[in-house]
Formats: structure tokens, sequence, C-alpha cells
């Protein structure tokens, strides 16, 4: 009997042995830090698994050690793509497009950017992965097929490929299309399946759509640059053969799947078989973490490639004039987006934001715990990756996730922070992102932190608001536009012409309007007959007007680029009529808090409009700042620290030698914080021998004009440098 089972058992693997078949025609080739490797498909497989050596394959090196990667049957189908070209309203998605995009499948060669249509995808019956080179060598690559649950080890010229020279580079996005009028293009991004989860929707490849406007191609002044935030789930629509919403600038826009904009578990295994996981108020609550924010991550890298990589784009970009917008699930990404990067943006527009994710009781809790967790677990953490997260790192990561995602109260652990300007509304009878559990508390605290805001409840609205947003007394508002993240602005708090706050839980059918009858004077926008502002060392010089009447508010200049704010220190601060100094409203003496903010109370905005009227905040110190220098060097133990050139403009040289034995070597952690004390960049860990200068650059060209702290540290032995910024 048992020598019958053993026989029958040899027979069934014999068959299924039979079965199993290698790839072929495999092939691999690298482009900016990442290997695009395909094969022919084996009809009858389940999966494929891809090994990697450092030298020619033979049998012996199929092992554990050398296995990279595993895909499906069909790895080159991408489903977001798929999605695209099927999505209906058909004059909202890609075969609206003129000329249609119907690419279904993955792209290895990018579109010519002379070129109109579609690039040329993958041929059916082909495998493929993307993997992103983490250390320099030459690389052999094997892929072998699973049919049957039997993975066939034979190696033949058709499964194996090399010698691939691969280094380390920032990935370059693919060009998948572009419209016949050359105004807008589709891109594909291939994340990094090695740090980005790739079992989420179980696709690692995402698209992107950037639109221009209708003179891009035959101008070259610098542009604004509009992020486009869709609603739930974030499907990439509203698109065009050129700009959607950004007529007078850049405009992009990238495919989302419910994540709130935010990010997803890193150690998560999802259900790879459908697009949007978790879409539901349904489903297993989250219990693994830590979640990171990758979803923000890939828009923030594919940005970096637009603004400092692709001549196409950076060179048009101004980095002072990028701001977001969205509606809904999109305007809570706004919202995320000017919190977690709050030097990046100029303003954001933010409909009908969720304010607390998992700290309330409101319409999508579920949702969102079946995403980051239960609103009770203290354990689930965050961390983030991604361009320009190391201040994210530094400041948050391993906070507890729900109390991280709750914008409300994290205003006020950031309250040292500046951040753009805030444009956000709200609907009275929003039975979704419902009020007043989202917004109603987040207004109050905007106001209690002194932040930059305008906008407000709409007590008769639901699921919309805008009205409310742009209810300006007395015309329209046309400063929105103009701000720019170089330019100072006054936080307007404790306002006589506003609604009071809290407003109430059950608001009344009228616009509950805040802030929307001030302008202020900017080198783009003119208030009472004067368009500039003073924002130098010891001098401060702004005019404010309101458009309803006089109004008295609490005023805190934020987003200073030159003026130096001391905590502690005296400011003497007069408010007079726009085009005579000598005529003085108010005079008073103010003192920097401790976050280095100074606020003018009870300050008398006066009546005016473009032309007339209005009110000159002027600020000097009572105790003038001299000349920052940072040639001389500076010593603590065995390091030594000199910056040169200072002021600079964009970088400056930050020298660093270690005095100590010559045996001796230290890591050196260089950190920069702005004048109110925040992190703005982080190096990694720098060997530095003895005797021998460290030099480390700084480029400040994305950052504003200002003082700005140089930290160093190795051990216990730190240095301070103090360096101004100048442009």
């Amino acid at each position: 009997m048992k020598q019958t089972i053993l026989l029958l058992l040899i027979l069934v693997i014999t068959m299924l042995s039979g079965y199993a078949e290698t790839p072929t025609n495999t092939n691999a080739f690298f482009r900016s830090g990442q290997v695009f490797i395909t094969w022919n498909e084996v009809v009858s497989a389940e999966k494929y698994i891809v090994y990697r050596s450092l030298s020619a394959f033979s049998a012996g090196d199929l092992t554990a050690l050398n296995k990279r990667y595993e895909v499906p049957q069909g790895s080159a189908n991408n489903k977001h793509l798929n999605s695209l070209v099927d999505y209906r309203p058909e004059s909202n998605g890609f075969m609206a497009l003129t000329p249609p995009c119907s690419i279904r499948k993955h792209v290895i060669i990018p579109l010519s950017d002379t070129a109109s249509g579609n690039a040329v995808e993958v041929a059916d019956g082909t495998g493929m992965v993307v993997l992103t080179t983490h250390t320099v060598g030459t690389y052999y690559y094997a892929i072998t097929a699973v049919v049957g649950g039997v993975e066939d080890k034979s190696l033949n010229n058709g499964n194996i490929t090399g010698a691939i020279e691969e280094t380390v580079e920032e990935p370059t996005p693919v060009l998948l299309w572009q419209s016949g009028i050359k105004e807008a293009r589709i891109y594909l991004q291939y994340t990094d399946v090695d740090s980005f989860n790739p079992t989420y929707t179980g696709e690692y490849a995402w698209p992107y759509w950037v639109g221009v406007g209708t003179k891009y191609n035959t101008t070259s002044e610098k542009l604004s640059l509009c992020l486009g935030l869709a609603g739930m789930p974030g499907t990439l629509s509203s698109l065009g053969n050129s700009y959607s919403w950004n007529s007078q600038g850049i405009e992009c826009k990238t495919h989302e799947t419910g994540n709130w904009w935010f990010g997803y578990s890193q150690t998560a295994v999802y259900d790879t078989s459908v697009i949007v996981p978790t879409c539901c108020n349904s489903g297993a609550i989250r219990e693994d973490g830590p979640v990171v924010n990758f979803t923000e991550a890939r828009y923030m890298n594919f940005l970096k490639w637009m603004i400092l990589r692709e001549p196409y784009y950076s060179t048009r970009i101004d980095t002072n004039r990028i701001f977001t917008t969205g509606a809904s699930m999109g305007g809570s990404g706004t919202l995320q987006f000017m919190h977690h990067y709050p030097d990046f943006f100029a303003y954001g527009i933010a409909k009908t934001a969720v304010t607390n994710y998992l700290e309330t009781d409101w319409s999508w809790l579920r949702q969102c715990e079946t995403r980051w967790g239960s609103h009770t677990n203290d354990t689930m953490q965050v961390k983030f990756t991604g361009w320009r997260s190391e201040w994210l790192n530094e400041s948050f990561g391993g906070m507890t996730l729900h109390t991280f995602l709750n914008q409300e109260n994290m205003l006020f652990k950031m309250e040292r922070v500046e951040m753009p300007w805030i444009f956000i509304c709200h609907g009275g009878t929003d039975g979704s992102v419902n009020w007043p559990q989202q917004g109603r508390n987040y207004y109050t605290n905007l106001d209690s932190t002194r932040r930059g805001w305008s906008g407000g409840c709409d007590g008769a609205s639901g699921h919309y608001c805008s009205g409310v947003l742009f209810a300006i007394p007395n015309g329209n508002d046309d400063q929105t536009t103009t701000i720019r993240k170089n330019n100072s602005f006054v936080a307007f708090s404790n306002v006589s012409g506003n609604p009071g706050l809290p407003v109430p839980d059950s608001p009344d059918s009228i616009y509950y309007s805040f802030n929307t009858q001030f302008n202020w004077s900017t080198p783009y926008y003119r208030v009472g007959g004067y368009q500039d502002q003073i924002d130098s060392v010891n001098r401060y010089e702004i005019v404010l007007v309101s458009r309803n009447g006089d109004n008295i508010a609490d005023i805190t200049p934020r987003r200073l680029q030159k003026f130096v704010v001391t905590p502690g220190e005296e400011y003497i601060a007069r408010n007079t009529a726009v085009n005579d100094l000598n005529t003085v409203f108010q005079v008073d003496t103010l003192t920097a808090d401790s976050l280095g903010l100074l606020t003018f109370k009870g300050f008398e905005v006066k009546a005016g409009d473009k032309n007339s009227g209005g009110s000159r905040l002027i600020v000097v110190p009572l105790n003038f700042v001299s000349g920052v220098s940072c040639n001389r060097e500076s010593i603590a133990g065995n390091l030594s620290m000199k910056c040169y050139p200072n002021p600079f403009n964009p970088a400056t040289i930050i020298s660093i030698v270690n005095h100590g034995p010559t045996t001796q070597s230290l890591n050196v952690i260089v950190r920069i914080f702005n004048a109110k004390g925040v992190l703005v960049h982080h190096s990694l860990p720098l060997r530095i021998q003895s005797a021998v200068p460290l030099r480390y650059a700084w480029d400040a060209t994305l950052y504003p004009s200002g003082l700005y702290v140089v930290k160093i540290s190795a051990g216990d032995q730190k240095l301070l440098k103090r360096i101004i910024f100048m442009k």
C-alpha cells in the first residue's frame, strides 16, 4: 500500500514538472537609477521569481540569498492605467483626450517630447518588473516561473541576462502620452518596491498628468505651479489637452485610491486583487504599522523631478508660487500638504476638508480605521519618507498616528512653524465631512495660533462651500493668485468684523466669513495706492485695508523674510496713514514672545481698497540688529566650523575641521534651522577624519530669505553659527 502511494506521488510530481517551463527572451535595461527587466511569460505560470547576482548565474545560484523579487502573471499590466482608460464618464477620462491615451501596460521607452500621442507599451504576453538600484554594481538577473506551485529552476539563455552596470540615481518618470497641441503630458512613476509597500493595490507604478497654459511653449517667464487633489477615491480625472484649473501656469495631478492623500501601512500585506483597498466603512481595522506618508512622498518625489531635474518644467516653475487646491478628500489632502510641507507652498485652498481624522466621531471614521488603525490605538505610529521629509521625521517621526492626524491640535504643536496662507471652508449641514466635527475647532485654533487664513462656514450648505470662501465684501478678491512664498503677510485674529468663535454647532443659514475683508500690500498687489512691503533686517512695513469698514484686530506679521524678531526683545510699532507717516493712529512697544512672534493687539485696520484708505504698519527694533558674521572660526572641543560666504545667495559652504588625534574620526550631523527654530535641513551622518576639512554645501534656493542657524553635532560636541540668506 505504501509503495502504491509513493508511486502515485512520484507520478503527480512528474506530471507537474512536465508542465513547468522557463521564461524566454529575458532582457534588462538600466536607466536613471532603475533596471527594467522583461521576459516572455509562460502561459500557465502563476508567478515569477527574480534573482540577482554579482556574477553570471549557474544552477546553484538560485538561492534565497539571491532572490530579489516576485511578480504575478501579467505583471506588465497596470491596474491604474486600465481603470483610467475604462473610466466613465468618458468626458473626464483618458479616452476623452486628443489623441486618446489608451495605454494599459507598463512602458519602458518614453515617448519623445517632440511627439504627440502614446508611447509604445510592452507587448502582450510580456512579464515585467522595475527595480530601484540601492548599491552600485554590475548585476546579472535570472527569471524562473512557478507553474502548479512548482518552480522550475532550469537556466538557459532565455531566462538569464547581464551584465548590467547599475548606479544609484534619482529615478526619472516615463513619458506615456502628450496631447496633440503639446500642452499636456501623462507620466508613469515607478516607485521603489523595496520601500513603498507594493502590496497596496498590487501596483507600484502611478500615473501623473501635467498641463500647461496655451502660451507655455512660446514664452519663457516663470510661472506658478498648482497641485490639484481630487475627492474620494482620488481618480485622476477632469483632465484636458491643456491646463485644467491653472490657466496662468503649470498644473499637476496624480491618481489616488482613497488614502486621504496621506499614506498607508509599511508592513501590511494588502489584498493585491483590488485597486481601492478598504474603500468603505467595513473591513478589518488595521493593526500593523507604522503608517508611512507614501502617497504624499511619491507626489513630492515627482515634484522634485519637475522642479530640479526636468528642463521642460524646472526652468519655468517659480518655486515661490507653488500652491495646492482640492475639495472633500482633495481639500483634506490640501490641508495635510500645507501642514506637512509648510515651507514649500505659498497658499492652499481647502474646501470641505477633514481636520480631525481619528479623534472624533464622523461619517468616515470607520474607513480611516481600516487604513490606519483604531482611533484608540496608541501604538500605531507615523513615519515619513520622500523628498523634504527630514523635518517631518525629526519633529514627528514615531508620534502616535491618531494624534498626528488631528490637525486641529497639531496647530498648537506647530505654533512656531510658519505656514502658507490657508483658505478653508465648510458646509454647516455637511453629512459627509460632518460639521461641527470637522472644521469648527480648526477655525478657533487658527485664530488662537495667529495663522494667516480666511474662509469660513456656509451655514446652509452641505458638501459644498465655495460661496463663503470667496464671499468678499465690496467686490471680488483677486489677491489670491498673487500670493508668494517669499513675501510676508499679516495674520488677523480677534477681529471685530468677524463672526464670533467658535461657530455654532448648528449654524444659521448665513455665511460665517472670516478675514475675507482684508488685503495687504506686496510687490505684486496694490493696497491703499501702495504696491510693496519693506522686509529688511531692521525695518518692517506693510499696508493693510479692510473692505467692509474699519476693523479692530490683533495683527501678527508672518513669514517674515529678513526682518529679525528675537524672543524677549522690544520693538516700536506704529499705525500710520498710508501716504502720510506723520499721521499716526497708534503707537505701541511690542515684546517678541518665546515663539519669536510680534503681535500688535487692537490694531485699527482702516477701510480702503486698492487705491485709497488703509493703514500702514511700521515696526523697528528698539535695539538695532548688527550684521551677522559667520566668517570667524567657531571652536568647541576638537571641532571648528566656518561658513562662507555669509550673507550668501543661494548657497553657502559649511567647513568643518576635526582637530582631534590623527587616529580619531567623527560622525558629524549638520542641521539648519530657520529664525523660528524650525528644522529645515538635516544631513546624513558625515564621517570626518582628523585635520582633513569637511566641506558641506547647503543650497537655499527653495527657502525664503532670512536668518538661519547652522548646528553641527558630533557626540556631545556641538557648534552653532548664524547665517543670512539674501535673495
